[in-house]
């Protein structure tokens, strides 16, 4: 199944109604009891096309405002727009420490040099309390527009109160925000990918009938990104036919670095030793590679999918998942962020109009595959 078949809920039925054709034929891949996908409509950054708005920014109200349109179109940047000189945009990252973040920021500097904007930089640095201190240092510059990074669903209302009182449109990033346009993932289609290519493996290994899944969830990060991993859930099933509740377990992942999921994956499978083949997910890559190196320090059969595709999914795909337990990873393209973010500042400061919500597209990357789109060096 492709990307484009989910991308609209006419396709999306006709998507289920193949499911449920294949599950009746004998001896096909999906021979199994029928799953029915219910995908939850109205979760703010995770938006159903037919959901989406037109939003044009009016700077009398400082607030975006509905206007007629098709919004469920994709939109496509042209991050080739010169700015007036002297224009500020202003870029709060997410976590410079990580290889996503940094990539989006490396971005957002090369357009700067090449469309003449000048830069109001700080680092959230994953933090809520330095997320609001991070609006305001950059409200304080007066720029013109803002890439909002802002990973902490909680400070996300403390964040754009600053930038509603000073009259600055604001693009966020993966995470919504009152009164921005939300730009990222396609967070349940993202997981579904990854969740159909595992389930996919399972069946070739025979492992459908006793596969459990280990979910890593994050609610501080908000209601859109956790999608993921219900994507994933969904994708997996589809494949595989419905899984008991009884075998799918779902962990706090709030760090995010491999370590904490290492370390609770760890604990999950030694009070879990029933567990005979295990999918996993996480929010992103880096979490994924905790439980996939669980998985291999306890011997244990199954595999993690990375989202994201950074740096870390992009070594551990290269690796045999007989060797590391890492299947493969979504590609999100954090080398696109900074295109799209850009021209939808170019857009809104010249009074366009542009979707409420940006979704990028995604595809899944496995081993055979990794280098085509990510050559090593």
């Amino acid at each position: 199944m492709s990307l484009t078949i989910l991308r609209s809920r006419g396709r999306w039925l006709a998507l289920v109604g193949a499911a449920t054709l294949l599950a009746a034929v004998p001896g096909s891949a999906m021979a199994q009891e029928e799953y029915v996908i219910e995908r939850q409509p109205g979760i703010q950054g995770n938006l159903l096309p037919e959901e989406l708005d037109l939003w044009q920014y009016d700077f009398e109200t400082s607030a975006y405002e509905v206007v007629d349109g098709d919004a469920s179109q994709t939109y496509v940047p042209d991050p080739t727009r010169a700015f007036p000189e002297g224009t500020v945009i202003g870029w709060a990252e997410g976590l410079a420490a990580i290889p996503f973040s940094n990539e989006i920021s490396r971005g957002i500097y090369r357009l700067a040099d090449e469309l003449g904007y000048e830069v109001a930089y700080c680092d959230n640095n994953f933090d809520a309390q330095l997320a609001i201190t991070c609006a305001e240092t950059i409200a304080e510059q007066n720029p013109a527009f803002v890439v909002e990074s802002n990973w902490q669903a909680g400070a996300a209302e403390a964040v754009m109160a600053i930038f509603d009182e000073a009259g600055i449109p604001v693009v966020s990033i993966d995470v919504a925000h009152p009164n921005a346009i939300f730009l990222g993932a396609d967070n349940w289609v993202s997981g579904f990918i990854g969740g159909e290519a595992a389930g996919q493996w399972a069946s070739e290994l025979g492992r459908c009938d006793d596969t459990w899944l280990l979910l890593g969830v994050n609610p501080g990060e908000g209601e859109a990104p956790n999608q993921r991993t219900q994507g994933f859930a969904d994708g997996v099933q589809t494949v595989c036919g419905p899984i008991p509740e009884e075998r799918i377990d779902r962990f706090l992942n709030d760090a995010q670095d491999s370590e904490q999921s290492l370390r609770i994956a760890t604990d999950w499978l030694t009070a879990h030793p029933q567990a005979a083949f295990i999918l996993s997910a996480t929010i992103d890559d880096a979490r994924s590679d905790g439980v996939a190196r669980a998985l291999t320090q306890s011997g244990r059969e199954g595999a993690a999918v990375g989202i994201g595709c950074d740096t870390i999914g992009i070594e551990a795909t290269r690796i045999p998942v007989d060797e590391n337990n890492f299947l493969g990873c979504v590609a999100y393209f954090p080398e696109k962020y900074p295109d799209y973010a850009i021209s939808i500042a170019a857009d809104v400061l010249g009074g366009g109009a542009v979707p409420n919500e940006v979704h990028l597209a995604h595809e899944y990357l496995g081993q055979d595959t990794i280098d085509s789109v990510y050559p090593a060096e």
